[in-house]
């Protein structure tokens, strides 16, 4: 009789000890798992686009802060980009356009930074929208010919992507990065 409760405590014991560990190799799976394949938020407009590549900005760049919608020097609090309406740039037709937005330096006169988040009305306006932003990098070119290699160096890097009825255009540092984000949050 020993031998059989012996058995049967060992037996439940193995038992308790699977279900558990299961349990917590499962919890650990998951775990990896959303390190591995993170799910982001998926945004359907382009001000929400802009606002998560602006927190990437502001978080990848110590002298930024992200308040309000704006890019702001983190010491001063002055703004240090401008957030503008992308039909107010030559290039684009605003019958093609859902919304759009362009975030430019304050003061630009060496600094060719240029991010531009827009919604195309559909397919063949996003075309369009994408030969504008091709103009957009050309004026860049002819802007800053003569400017140091820094500059000439960020507008050859630069990102230009197209998901859906959705487009970035990022003349930046880290273009790669930001098209990573807009990638990540457009339907």
């Amino acid at each position: 009789m020993k031998k059989i409760m012996t058995g049967l405590s060992v037996l439940v014991l193995v038992v308790l000890v699977g279900f558990f560990s299961h349990n917590w190799i499962d919890e650990q799976a998951k775990k990896v798992d959303e390190k591995l394949h993170p799910k982001y938020e998926k945004i359907e407009d382009a001000q929400g686009i802009l606002d998560k590549v602006l927190e990437h900005i502001a978080e990848s760049s110590p002298e930024l802060s992200y308040i309000d919608g704006e890019l702001v020097d983190a010491e001063l609090g002055l703004p240090h980009f401008e957030v503008m309406d992308i039909t107010e740039i030559e290039h684009f037709d605003a019958e093609d356009i859902v919304d759009g937005y362009v975030v430019r330096p304050v003061v630009g006169v060496e600094n060719p930074k240029l991010l531009i988040v827009t919604q195309a009305v559909n397919k063949e306006a996003s075309a369009r929208v994408r030969e504008g932003l091709n103009k957009v990098k050309s004026d860049q070119y002819e802007q800053f010919t003569e400017a140091d290699m820094w500059t000439r160096h960020l507008i050859d890097t630069n990102e230009t992507e197209r998901q859906g009825n959705f487009l970035i255009y990022a003349t930046w540092n880290d273009a790669k990065e930001l098209v990573k984000v807009f990638q990540r949050h457009v339907q």
